[in-house]
């Protein structure tokens, strides 16, 4: 199978790569069919994209990685659901927005994670009150390091006097998203 898509082009699957969100994602009620992948090569990012609406794709990230801490249960209600039945079958993601121009800014909605049964590839956006939709994903004391960190990075081109404020922006979405 394959869908074109307006970020990625054409992207190619199997049938069995698909999950399924049967509800939908808040705010994207007819996107029930997505693909998840890799954002680049050892990346703690991902894509998440909409089979159903090809322009449609999201930043996602496994919420675990970022924080130790962090615990919830999953309400019976919505295990019946996803069919879950061991926990070694679940896979949570969180969503990802970064405000344009202030990567070091981004936040992951902890209180709207993802939850996707791997055994049967179904997935459900659960709410969870007692955590932050807006949840930072880099602390404030560690985001001075990290712009640091982000400018060294960069390539200097010594040819280019001036950037376009809209390269510069892309730029630096990408530079934190590959983080």
């Amino acid at each position: 199978m394959e869908i074109q898509g307006t970020r990625f082009g054409v992207l190619e699957f199997e049938e069995n790569e698909i999950i399924t969100i049967e509800d939908g994602l808040l705010g994207f009620p007819l996107s029930k069919k997505f693909l998840l992948f890799p954002y680049g090569q050892d990346s703690s990012f991902f894509w998440l994209q909409s089979v159903d609406e090809p322009e449609i794709a999201f930043i996602v990230v496994n919420p675990f990685d970022f924080f130790a801490d962090l615990e919830f249960s999953i309400q019976d209600e919505d295990a019946r659901a996803l069919a879950l039945e061991r926990s070694e079958d679940v896979e949570v993601f969180s969503l990802v927005t970064i405000p344009e121009g202030r990567p070091e800014e981004m936040r992951t909605n902890l209180a709207g994670p993802v939850v996707v049964n791997t055994g049967n590839r179904r997935g459900k956006q659960i709410l969870i009150k007692e955590f932050s939709p807006r949840q930072p994903l880099i602390p404030k004391e560690l985001r001075s390091r990290y712009l640091n960190e982000s400018d060294r990075k960069r390539p200097v081109n010594k040819g280019v006097r001036r950037r376009s404020r809209q390269m510069e922006k892309t730029r630096s979405l990408k530079v934190a998203a590959a983080g």
